[in-house]
């Protein structure tokens, strides 16, 4: 399934006001003037840099919605404040009235970042505006990124293209790589390190990513661990109830379901039975986030067996996905619980994993075969 941040790009940032009223009005100074008034313009930005830099963790800062190909982009914005949080940084909000940036210079952006926070306030120390630029032939192709302090004066300005060192590092320019340069890129200017995110602890934006994937709550999701270990114990005695997968989100396959019988049974990694009516669950595929597709269905099914305990040990609900003419856009999920409805396997195979690219997943037969691969990597 494709992931919706393959859609986004970067903002770029401009620097302060000053800059551009002196440029303007450069022919009516004596042109020495100019120099000291840049110089002390650098040197009142490089120390609201320092005093930034100085809170470290405790330094707040407000993300405005960050542009991908001149649009903004709420959940590329969440994605950069979830990389700052996970690298320490304790207090992120996230701007609900997009910047429009004018077609400007880097100096020209920062400007107008500033003139936009001084017309709407922020109740953090600091904004954040970034854009992912590019266009369809030549992919996503620059960064450009401003932080002002609450009164809209300049602090930092980064500029990044495929010519520069770190964009190189990135490897392939996607929304997710541009976020990660993002955040390498403005880390130490917030006094961010290796120390600070080895301290760091789910917060707001972790809070916010989880609710979009679907994920449960930790308390719900920790005991998985545990109670796998417990089926691997368990088998090859322990009896596995095997549902028909469900196919496209729409039906299920009584073939299938006896074929993943047949080839447990005779790999004796458990013992295998049919469920003797098929299920059709109903979580939806129409969000493009697999993760939330994925939960959905675990949740479904663990409310569905506690409300309908099996005779076997276990019960094994599979989830297929599949486009005979590109193997990339399929999926494999499945999942396992006990009698008493508690997840044993929770698990998601697509085309970033290693198993699903090797058999390459055109055909519900495929998707069998990548299923037994999975449980016996979990059963055994």
């Amino acid at each position: 399934m494709k992931n919706p941040l393959t859609t986004l790009s970067w903002f770029r940032a401009a620097m302060p006001m000053g800059l551009i009223v002196l440029a303007a009005g450069a022919s009516l100074l004596p042109p020495a003037a100019a120099a000291p008034q840049a110089g002390l313009e650098a040197e009142m930005q490089q120390k609201r840099l320092e005093l930034m830099k100085s809170k470290g963790p405790e330094a707040a800062l407000t993300i405005l919605p960050v542009r991908l190909g001149g649009q903004a982009f709420d959940r590329v914005t969440e994605v950069v404040g979830l990389l700052l949080e996970q690298q320490g940084l304790k207090s992120i909000e996230l701007g609900k009235k997009p910047f429009a940036p004018p077609a400007t210079n880097l100096d020209g952006l920062t400007a107008a970042v500033g003139a936009f926070v001084k017309s709407n306030a922020i109740t953090t120390g600091y904004a954040l505006y970034a854009e992912f630029n590019g266009n369809q032939q030549s992919g996503l192709n620059e960064l450009r990124a401003v932080v002002v302090d609450s009164a809209g004066a300049a602090v930092w300005t980064d500029r990044q293209t495929p010519e520069d060192e770190a964009f190189k590092k990135i490897g392939q320019p996607e929304p997710l790589t541009m976020a990660v340069l993002l955040v390498d890129q403005l880390k130490p200017q917030l006094g961010l390190n290796d120390a600070t995110a080895k301290a760091s602890k789910p917060g707001k934006m972790s809070a916010i990513m989880d609710e979009r994937s679907g994920l449960p709550p930790e308390d719900e999701r920790s005991a998985l661990p545990e109670l796998q270990a417990a089926m691997k114990k368990a088998m090859p005695g322990a009896t596995l109830l095997i549902y028909p997968p469900r196919i496209d989100g729409v039906n299920t396959s009584a073939a299938s379901g006896s074929n993943v019988v047949r080839q447990l049974n005779q790999a004796g990694l458990c013992k295998a039975v049919p469920a003797e009516d098929p299920l059709l669950l109903k979580t939806s595929l129409g969000d493009p986030n697999e993760l939330k597709a994925l939960w959905g269905i675990a949740t479904e099914f663990r409310d569905y067996v506690r409300a309908h305990p099996p005779a076997a040990d276990y019960a094994l609900y599979a989830d297929y996905a599949f486009n005979p003419q590109r193997a990339e856009q399929g999926f494999v999920h499945f999942v396992v619980c006990d009698r008493k409805g508690d997840w044993a396997v929770v698990e998601m195979q697509n085309s970033h994993n290693r198993d699903y690219q090797s058999i390459g997943i055109i055909s519900r037969e495929r998707c069998d075969q990548l299923l037994m691969r999975r449980l016996e990597a979990c059963l055994k």
